[in-house]
């Protein structure tokens, strides 16, 4: 059996599979993975990967153990094999495995009304901002940092091949966005998760269980990760954008200094600077309503 095999290479004594659908983060970054325990009814999750994407998850692991091991809550790192190793190669995919971690099923459409929420994200990101101001050595990470400004030229070369339609609005929201990407290049950069969003925080009983999906953390502006949350509870719903939630987020960074003062006073701009990377998704996947929708969401956020 190729899980059993694929397993062999841990201290892990293969016992059963599982049920898949309780795997929680994206598919789309594993080639497949699978869900199993062992003899002791502890579970763990297999996840193979495209070989090119090898170097990039052992340094997400070297980074996840560097968290861990300076006590960031909710961190966990893929298991090592039995020689050390981040991962292994096997039939053209590099396989690694980490905890199943069980975490609360929560309604969307509720999280921004519950302002706990709002606090337990705000305390996550301060205590990842203290970190690794105060990390030696610092943790793995690409040298440069990652620009908005950058990204967006990507963006509108790919929706003129996709969706030619959208190009007029996106060159309006680049001409409304001028005075954010002025302030990306000057403003320093910030180490981010990269993709905070309420699908990558497992809670369970007023508790982050874990934070899963580093594949884009890096150096990115001040306050990515905050205002690509908020970005994604106002795609739920634009009544998020003045919720408990994101209110109580808001207080508890702002009174500890997680912000200088011009990235505030840029907020609406920030968070959909991070949306176009949402909309590079759904450009990708063919996903024509999200793109209508996404473009209706970075209307109300630039006013226009």
């Amino acid at each position: 059996m190729q899980a059993e095999k694929i397993i062999s290479f841990w201290d892990i004594n293969f016992a059963a599979s599982g049920d898949k659908s309780l795997i929680t983060g994206s598919p789309n970054r594993t080639e497949t993975r699978f869900l199993f325990r062992d003899s002791s009814n502890v579970f763990y999750i297999a996840e193979g990967y495209n070989i090119n994407k090898k170097n990039a998850q052992i340094r997400q692991n070297t980074l996840l153990e560097f968290l861990k091991d300076n006590h960031l809550g909710g961190i966990a790192p893929f298991y090592r094999t039995r020689t050390g190793e981040h991962g292994v190669q096997y039939e053209n995919l590099f396989w690694q495995i980490r905890p199943y971690i069980p975490a609360e099923k929560v309604d969307r459409a509720e999280l921004g009304s519950n302002e706990n929420y709002g606090i337990l994200w705000g305390n996550f990101l301060l205590q990842l901002k203290n970190l690794i101001a105060a990390g030696d050595p610092p943790p793995p990470m690409p040298n440069a940092p990652f620009y908005m400004a950058n990204f967006l030229p990507r963006i509108m070369r790919f929706a003129a091949i996709k969706m030619p339609a959208i190009t007029g609005k996106l060159r309006e929201f680049e001409k409304i966005l001028t005075p954010f990407f002025k302030w990306e290049r000057t403003a320093g950069s910030m180490f981010a998760h990269g993709d905070f969003h309420p699908g990558n925080i497992l809670t369970a009983g007023n508790k982050i269980q874990v934070v899963i999906d580093w594949e884009f953390a890096g150096l990115k502006f001040p306050g990515y990760d905050m205002a690509l949350l908020i970005g994604c509870l106002g795609m739920d719903d634009p009544a998020n954008f003045s919720s408990p939630a994101v209110i109580a987020l808001q207080n508890t960074l702002y009174k500890n200094g997680y912000l200088p003062s011009s990235a505030w006073d840029l907020l609406p701009m920030l968070i959909a600077a991070t949306r176009l990377g949402w909309l590079g998704e759904w450009l990708n996947l063919g996903e024509e309503s999200l793109i209508y929708q996404e473009l209706e969401l970075l209307s109300i956020l630039l006013r226009q």
